[in-house]
């Protein structure tokens, strides 16, 4: 395992091996028992082994679905704080409203980039559209038990069914 300063000041962990099997004991088992449903007690030594590896690949991928799984003994001291009524300062995801107006502008420029990168002319599109629209109104007909036309709902490319 090799650990890394984080921002916060504390030892974090960057990834996981199968050799920090020992050293991260306690989230395992937390997630054996929480998530997976497995008595640790009750496992073979295979069946642990195989548990850590998906332990690992989540931990290592970031997918564990809560945060005690990740460093158990952080988790507790903060949740013992917070019984306690202590301030727990803010984590660093604070809101930034400036990235939401860089998303949303970098969200329209991807928008106009798609609608250049159509296949279909937009004449071709209206033909669709349409067609679309004459054959629900075919349906309709149909269910009123109204003649439809042969060729409503039925869009034709050149000439070659034309008569």
């Amino acid at each position: 395992m090799r650990m890394v300063l984080g921002r916060s000041g504390e030892n974090t962990v960057s990834y996981l091996r199968l050799s920090d099997i020992f050293l991260k004991g306690p989230e395992f088992h937390a997630w054996l028992v929480e998530e997976r449903k497995i008595n640790p007690e009750t496992i073979s030594k295979d069946q642990n082994k195989k548990e850590f590896l998906r332990f690992v690949e989540d931990f290592n991928t970031a997918t564990l679905p809560h945060e005690k799984y990740y460093h158990m003994e952080a988790y507790e001291r903060r949740m013992n704080a917070l019984r306690h009524g202590e301030f727990i300062p803010p984590s660093d995801d604070a809101y930034d409203p400036d990235a939401d107006l860089k998303a949303i502008s970098g969200a329209h420029k991807k928008k106009k980039a798609a609608e250049k990168e159509t296949y279909l002319s937009k004449e071709h599109l209206l033909e669709l559209r349409r067609v679309q629209q004459e054959r629900v109104e075919a349906g309709k007909m149909k269910l009123l038990g109204m003649e439809i036309k042969q060729n409503m709902g039925v869009r034709m490319d050149g000439t070659m069914f034309d008569d």
